[in-house]
This record gives structure tokens, sequence and C-alpha cells, in this order.
């Protein structure tokens, strides 16, 4: 009976990270460094569509569109339960310390820049960048473009 309960508890818990009155729902942003590494931004709206720009150090350079599914969706949420990142979220940085690269992430209501001694999150960027390595990109031309907002 109590493992129901937790579980239950868990999902609910979750499902937090998916309210939010605008879009997008998940930014998801990597800023460039001095070495490889992948610099770029991912946007999820509410509905699942997905917006990915390539900038450096990336399979995919450019602006691609892809569809996540809900239970994609779910899955961010419950990695973020599990990271507790409502209790990690925040400004982790100093402008005092230059040329550092920076993850920048929000979901939902909750806001994190990740860019010196920033909290554990690692399990859940490893989640985002697992589904955006699964989701099937289509390139985006200059004039089928989506307006920037």
């Amino acid at each position: 009976m109590l493992l129901i309960a937790t579980i239950t508890a868990g999902c609910g818990g979750s499902q937090k990270y998916l309210k939010t009155k605008s879009d997008p729902l998940l930014e998801y942003t990597r800023t460039p460094c001095f070495g490889p590494c992948p610099a770029y931004k991912l946007e999820v709206q509410a509905d699942g569509q997905a917006r990915y720009v390539g900038r450096s150090n990336v399979t995919n350079i450019g602006e691609y569109s892809g569809q996540w599914t809900p239970a994609q969706l779910r899955e961010v949420a419950t990695m973020a339960g599990e990271v507790q990142l409502s209790s990690k979220a925040g400004n982790y940085d100093n402008p005092l310390i230059m040329d550092l690269p920076a993850t920048r992430l929000t979901l939902g209501k909750y806001r994190v820049l990740d860019r010196v001694n920033g909290p554990d999150l690692d399990q859940l960027y490893g989640t985002l960048d697992s589904l955006i390595g699964i989701t099937v990109w289509s390139k985006v031309s200059a004039t089928n473009a989506p307006k920037k907002r």
C-alpha cells in the first residue's frame, strides 16, 4: 500500500513541471566554450512541437523542427521530479569568471542558469540530450521557417 502511495505521489509531483501558462514549456540551451563543447538550443511547446538550433560541435547545424510525444514530455517531467529541479532552480553564476560554457534550462515555471558551481542536474540533462538524439528532425528552410518569438 505504501509503495502505491509513493508511486502515485511521485507521478503527481512531476506533473507540476508540465504546467505553464506560456509556451515554450521547455527551453534548454548549451553555450559554446573554448573547445569541443556542443552548443545548441532546444524549445519544446506544450503540444510537443520541438525546435532545435544547432550552433557548433553537434551533428545537426542549423534550425530543425520535430515532435515530442506526451510520453517523452512525461519522461522529462519525471526526471525533473527525481532530481528535485523545483528546489534547485536559480542562477548559479559568477560574473567575474569569464569564458565558461553555460547550461540554461526552463521547464514550466522553473529556471536554472548553470554556469558556475551549479546543482547536480546531470541526469536531467542526459535525459534531454537522449531525447534530442532520438527525435526525428526536419531541416527548416529559410522560406518556411517559423517566426521566432
